[in-house]
């Protein structure tokens, strides 16, 4: 098998579910390359978006997903901008959930 498709075969998809107002788990960590999804299980909707504005969902209605590849180290803070009390963050380095 070549190197590439190693590399694919190696990223990973992680989920938060934001419900009950918070995203849970509140905070992910992952590769670099790895994408997360969220999912918005609430009755209300929200967003993902990050405080430095590297990343945002927009608007997620209740059943929507949304998905973001993290292919830079680094610990990227988010809220719902509709809800700025809800808060995560996704920590993405090498080891990332591999560790």
């Amino acid at each position: 098998m070549n190197k590439s498709i190693l590399s694919v075969l190696t990223l990973a998809l992680f989920v938060v579910h934001i419900k009950n107002f918070a995203f849970a788990p509140a905070t992910l960590h992952v590769a670099p390359g790895d994408s997360v999804a969220f999912v918005n299980d609430d009755s209300e909707a929200h967003t993902a978006t990050s405080i430095t504005r590297a990343f945002d969902s927009a608007g997620l209605d209740t059943g929507d997903r949304w998905v973001h590849r993290f292919t830079k180290a680094g610990t990227y803070a988010y809220i719902c901008a509709l809800h700025p009390y809800m808060k995560g963050s996704i920590v993405v380095s090498p080891a990332g959930a591999r560790k």
